[in-house]
């Protein structure tokens, strides 16, 4: 397959389940308000049709292309060496309910195919992503406790420095002005490259050598969750060069990080919101991902109604209003 100088210009969403909440809907309605691409992917099941929060989608976005998951016809196209230990593998993540593996499987193999930018439906987008179009590939990266390479150390002090980490996170996630004290000790915190935000030029190296590696490593998936995402890409990285891929910083893409993201759903007053918007997103945050599966306990609106009256009070609510009901924000 060959590849393409650029990125195209479409945006790829995966929702492997039977509802779809409105987060889920603001996800996709921010992006396609602040990039306008030619078309938007959402992969998912056919029993995804007459939901409501997706129908509403369908009705708003002409950019909108629904694909019933395809899995075996997908594989026939892009002919890969490992296409039955991959059928293999969906099989298995399904059997268990593994839906974010899963994910990880057909946003990987949709990328390769086709090329785009992939984001999770945990994600707002705030800008326009034009900019990042004009290379080969990018990923992103985010603050996290613990990488691939130190889990895979296998020693009983593998945790000892990250006991007191977890312990400061948790804190600075629920205090007012947390963040800022979290911001100013994140270097202590590793820096990883992760997949909720990715872009590719179609039938680059990097997602099939994702690929190659989710064949080979889907029988260890119970043992640890970011095992066919997150370390899949980390590793990658960490073992071959990828000259056309750009690592972009946290405060690009997850400017807080998982756990941290508690953050943008507390309930505070308007000038505490402000001030928070203006420490967290900085003039190159193209996209917030706020970690759904870290942030349990969360007031998470659930309309158009609910997200306006708390737009004053909380974060989360005041971004998406704006991303995904106001102008497009170009980025320079």
């Amino acid at each position: 397959m060959s590849n393409a100088s650029h990125i195209p210009n479409q945006f790829i969403f995966v929702w492997d389940d039977v509802f779809f909440p409105y987060p889920a809907y603001l996800a996709i309605k921010s992006a396609a308000v602040q990039c306008q691409p030619k078309r938007i992917l959402l992969l998912k099941t056919p029993q995804l049709d007459g939901v409501e929060n997706f129908e509403r989608l369908r009705r708003e976005l002409p950019c909108l292309e629904p694909v019933d998951i395809d899995l075996e016809g997908w594989l026939e196209e892009a002919r890969l060496s490992c296409s039955k230990e991959l059928l293999a593998a969906y099989s298995f993540l399904k059997k268990r309910r593994f839906h974010g593996s899963v994910s990880d499987l057909l946003r990987t193999l949709k990328l390769y195919l086709e090329g785009g930018i992939y984001l999770d439906t945990d994600t707002l987008t705030l800008r326009d992503l034009a900019p990042l179009r004009s290379q080969g590939g990018f990923v992103a990266e985010e603050h996290i406790l613990v990488t691939s390479a130190v889990y895979k150390r296998a020693s009983r002090w593998r945790y000892l420095r990250t006991g007191p980490l977890t312990a400061v996170r948790h804190l600075c996630s629920r205090l007012p002005f947390g963040e800022v004290f979290f911001l100013a000790i994140a270097p202590l915190y590793a820096r990883a490259v992760h997949n909720a935000v990715m872009g590719f030029c179609k039938g680059h190296q990097l997602p099939k050598d994702m690929l190659l590696r989710i064949a080979e490593n889907y029988p260890r998936r119970p043992e640890r969750y970011p095992l066919l995402g997150p370390d899949t890409v980390q590793d990658l990285m960490a073992e071959r060069r990828y000259p056309d891929v750009t690592v972009y910083p946290p405060r690009c893409f997850s400017p807080l990080g998982p756990t941290m993201t508690y953050q943008y759903f507390h309930l505070w007053g308007k000038r505490h919101v402000n001030a928070l918007a203006r420490r967290v997103v900085r003039p190159d945050t193209h996209v917030v991902h706020w970690s759904n599966n870290a942030t349990i306990a969360r007031s998470i609106p659930r309309n158009d109604d609910e997200l306006r009256d708390l737009a004053d009070k909380q974060l989360f609510a005041r971004l998406a209003l704006q991303a995904a009901f106001g102008p497009c924000n170009r980025s320079e």
